[in-house]
């Protein structure tokens, strides 16, 4: 599977090894989830060692108003809009961009991978 969002490690009681995993990395992981403290997360399956679901598998998020695919804070990715209402997969947490303003990762083939929305459209 490919890590979507820069993921750290953590070991079987949900602790950080200190260990990052970079956003795009394929890894093998086992095709179960394991619930830790109540957070998912998927086990490697070359070693003793778990990454959380939602930098691999995403979660689904409603849109709450129109809105825009960025690649940076100041291009969009595309110009096609996303309409209110639309579940759209996010990766991880939020980044915050140069121009203060923060935005999910979202799925999508563009030549720098790059593809970001406004968290602001989904509360």
């Amino acid at each position: 599977m490919k890590i979507m969002h820069a993921a750290l490690l953590y070991d079987e009681n949900g602790k950080s090894l200190g260990e990052k995993y970079g956003s795009y990395r394929e890894v093998t992981v086992n095709s179960s989830l394991v619930t830790i403290d109540g957070t998912q997360y998927y086990k490697l399956a070359d070693r003793d060692a778990y990454i959380k679901a939602t930098n691999i598998s995403g979660r689904g998020r409603v849109l709450k108003r129109n809105t825009y695919v960025y690649a940076t804070s100041k291009r969009r990715a595309d110009y096609t809009v996303l309409r209110k209402g639309t579940t759209i997969t996010t990766y991880g947490g939020s980044y915050k961009f140069k121009n203060g303003k923060r935005y999910y990762r979202v799925a999508g083939e563009t030549a720098t991978n790059k593809r970001y929305v406004k968290v602001v459209n989904f509360e």
